[in-house]
């Protein structure tokens, strides 16, 4: 099974296009630098906190892959957007079910 990736973060009101704008590159990063990376979903739970959700295939890859996003222009671009990091914590899927 995959391991999730939760991103607890705020990002103020005036820094909330940037973040967007700059987010179409940092997927790209990730998928052409992070082996392992599926899919992310960033949501929002209020006005200044979001959640990113990254799902790698495996807790390995989701640890190596945060020792090389640092390096990468594009993922750098949106975290300095960011206001301060929440939380920051992975979880293993147990069980998976779809509609």
């Amino acid at each position: 099974m995959s391991t999730l990736e939760l991103a607890r973060f705020t990002v103020a009101p005036e820094e909330v296009a940037g973040m967007l704008a700059a987010r179409p590159a940092m997927v790209e990063e990730l998928r052409a630098h992070c082996p392992g990376f599926r899919r992310v979903y960033l949501t929002r739970v209020d006005e200044d906190t979001w959640l990113d959700v990254v799902e790698w295939e495996s807790r390995e890859a989701a640890e190596a892959a945060m020792a090389t996003v640092m390096e990468l222009p594009g993922c750098r671009r949106v975290f300095g957007h960011i206001r301060e990091v929440l939380a920051m914590e992975h979880a293993d899927v147990v069980e998976e079910a779809s509609a």
